[in-house]
């Protein structure tokens, strides 16, 4: 990702409208980029004072705004439906469509909280409940589709139940690398488990971020021994594409020597993109009494 495309969607991933390979490749962007972060934090600086706003618009205006964005998608979308309606309202004469896009924007998401408290006789938490698409209906009734978020706080040790299941949610769900990391840094400090390991595989071997990859292998450690983490070594040294990660790797190998090692080992020293990967194979090779070359 460049700088004009981490541009182009920088509200995208404050509103958590990004796929997990683009939030990473944003991410990823933004660690290298120091004028990329400083237009994200200007961002979430208004999108902060936005969402702090608390001031509630007069009855009669909103009741004019949406009778008139009713007509206006009435005449436009008719017989279309869908978003043709939309942009011939972001096509009024003198309207620049960008600022068109952030007040349809506004209006939605400050309408729906100024109104979903009262609408049909349901109390919905402004809070909570965001307003994001709105369907006029040919019968007059008016879909609308709302999101409903709630932050809580939950406090407790890391053995409790419900805790224990979000930090194992968060290793794997999290778009954020450092809470994946800082996850797992908790869950390392419990006693070991099945679960645990599970975890940590799974993160050794899936995870996108090399360093979230790196803590999951040196919590993996004491089980080096276990056939199921060697497999897992050994796939890390035959497909990760960050050098010290295969460097590692092949530190805990050896310290169980196999002769199925050996021919790993063999192969890399051949085929390794990386000299000090192939100089460490060849190393490992002289301590097991092995040839480096295969035959």
């Amino acid at each position: 990702m460049n700088c004009e495309s981490a541009t182009r969607v920088l509200s995208l991933f404050l509103y958590g409208e990004l796929t997990l390979e683009e939030e990473q490749s944003f991410q990823d962007h933004l660690e290298g980029c120091a004028e990329c972060r400083r237009n994200f934090e200007a961002e979430k600086a208004i999108h902060r004072a936005l969402e702090e706003r608390e001031e509630a618009p007069p009855a009669a205006l909103l009741t004019r705004c949406r009778r008139d964005l009713a007509e206006r998608l009435a005449r436009e979308a008719a017989p279309r439906a869908g978003w043709s309606g939309w942009r011939g309202w972001l096509e009024w004469p003198g309207l620049a469509r960008p600022a068109g896009a952030v007040a349809l924007a506004a209006l939605c998401f400050f309408g729906g909280r100024w109104t979903a408290a009262t609408a049909g006789g349901t109390a919905l938490d402004p809070q909570v409940a965001r307003v994001r698409y709105v369907l006029p209906e040919a019968s007059g009734k008016v879909r609308v589709v709302i999101e409903e978020t709630r932050q809580r706080l939950l406090t407790g040790d890391p053995g409790d139940e419900q805790i224990h299941r979000l930090l194992l949610a968060a290793t794997r769900e999290s778009s954020d690398a450092g809470l994946r990391a800082e996850s797992l840094d908790i869950l390392n400090r419990r006693p070991a488990s099945d679960e645990l390991r599970g975890t940590l595989l799974y993160a050794l071997e899936h995870d996108p971020n090399p360093g979230v990859r790196l803590k999951a292998m040196d919590a993996l450690k004491p089980y080096a021994g276990a056939s199921e983490v060697r497999s897992a070594l050994a796939k890390v040294l035959l497909v990760d594409d960050n050098p010290g990660l295969r460097t590692q790797a092949i530190d805990l190998l050896v310290q169980k020597k196999e002769d199925a090692l050996v021919g790993l080992l063999q192969e890399l020293v051949q085929r390794d993109s990386n000299d000090y990967v192939r100089l460490r194979c060849q190393r490992a090779l002289q301590e097991m009494d092995a040839s480096v070359g295969t035959f």
